[in-house]
């Protein structure tokens, strides 16, 4: 018997108000992370490699944690994530040059493992509530929280400096975390069946994850050093870098429900595909148009689209795996996206150091090789393991 609907509600509000909470901290200091390192004293190249390790520790941690969340009581686990992050901000707002940052910035990165897991429990507690209801909320709410607190973290790191800003980040995360602890504790999961290591890992869809593997890289190489980019060749200030960043949270708003809508009973990954075709149009945007406010806006509004991609590839990862495979499957996402970094950050800070053009140049040839990966492996096929994500075959089976 499943939770009731009362305690299902009280879960995705819980959930929702931390969301907020953690993004509203977020939101302060995440996207001025690269240019707070080159302030205290690394160089691009170093900035790559220091942001390449904890998604590194992350590549290796995230399939293990989805094997073992499929075999444990979810909330334990969630609530480390919470609390590493919390010091992870507290170990940076300490630092006083960027090697001793780095330990701070690992650590944050790292309590990102906890992100399949929360999956895996709003799957396991969402009860009478339709995932697809449950999932958009959720994500909604972190977009929403990271609206308004880029920009004005940018006006408080120039009027106060990034201390204080991550400080004041850590205040958020502590209250994030309370609201966290709240959560109603899930059941253990029933262990799974006697199927074979073999059977199990056929219920895996390895080719799309090794698709999003490319795509992913290939947008990260535009993204990991965009705000030093914006900052060297246009000449924007922290507070506008700021703004640029509240931008991209709006378009995930704006554009990750339409984009979902494509999605919804299709056998291809239209939403998905152009979430990052929107990305790609921003990147040559911001090429020809990085001193003009209005096009670097709209350039940074399309990018909230390509963010709202990664949980548009979670969905549709969720309707190609079996049953007995979705935490692990979930898992396989963040490890195309932790690993992406892992790959892309350090390529992407000896490009700049050639000319900083040269990663968004890189992403534009790669992004759209990597969307034709992704339509050929992302393809549905009706199967009774794969209905119950989505139900997308309940009437008529998918639309192409």
């Amino acid at each position: 018997m499943g939770p009731s609907s009362s305690t299902s509600w009280r879960m995705i509000r819980l959930l929702m108000l931390s969301e907020i909470l953690w993004a509203l901290g977020e939101g302060l200091f995440f996207y001025l992370i690269p240019v707070y390192m080159q302030e205290l004293g690394a160089t691009p190249s170093e900035i790559g490699m220091a942001m390449g390790i904890g998604e590194l520790i992350l590549t290796a941690i995230y399939l293990p944690v989805g094997w073992v969340t499929d075999r444990l009581p979810h909330k334990p686990l969630m609530l480390g994530g919470w609390l590493a992050g919390l010091m992870g901000v507290l170990t940076m707002a300490g630092a006083a040059d960027w090697r001793a940052f780095v330990p701070g910035l690992t650590l944050y990165l790292v309590s990102g493992y906890c992100l399949p897991i929360i999956n895996a429990y709003v799957a396991r507690m969402a009860g009478p509530i339709p995932l697809e209801r449950a999932f958009p909320l959720l994500s909604a709410s972190y977009a929403l929280g990271g609206v308004l607190t880029p920009a004005l973290g940018g006006w408080m790191a120039q009027q106060w400096g990034m201390r204080r800003v991550l400080l004041v980040s850590a205040g958020l995360f502590s209250l994030s975390t309370l609201a966290a602890i709240r959560l109603p504790a899930d059941p253990p999961p029933q262990r799974p069946g006697h199927r074979s290591l073999v059977e199990f890992r056929r219920g895996i869809p390895w080719p799309f994850g090794l698709a999003l593997l490319t795509l992913f890289t290939a947008g990260q190489l535009g993204l990991v050093l965009l705000p030093n980019f914006l900052q060297q060749r246009g000449a924007w200030t922290r507070t506008h870098l700021g703004l640029f960043a509240s931008l991209q949270a709006l378009g995930a708003i704006v554009l990750g429900p339409m984009l979902g809508r494509w999605d919804e009973g299709r056998a291809r990954p239209i939403g998905l595909l152009s979430a990052w075709g929107l990305g790609w149009i921003a990147f040559a945007l911001l090429q020809i148009g990085f001193r003009y406010l209005p096009i670097v806006s709209g350039a940074m509004f399309l990018l909230g689209g390509m963010y709202a991609g990664y949980s548009l590839a979670a969905a549709r990862i969720l309707r190609l795996a079996s049953q007995e495979t979705r935490a692990t499957s979930s898992a396989l996402v963040h490890t195309a996206r932790s690993l992406a970094m892992t790959l892309a950050a350090p390529l992407a800070g000896l490009l700049f150091t050639l000319e900083p053009a040269y990663p968004l140049r890189a992403a534009g040839l790669a992004i759209p090789l990597a969307m034709g990966a992704v339509f050929w492996t992302g393809k549905l096929i009706p199967r009774e393991e794969a209905v119950s994500p989505g139900q997308a075959w309940e009437e008529g089976g998918p639309r192409l």
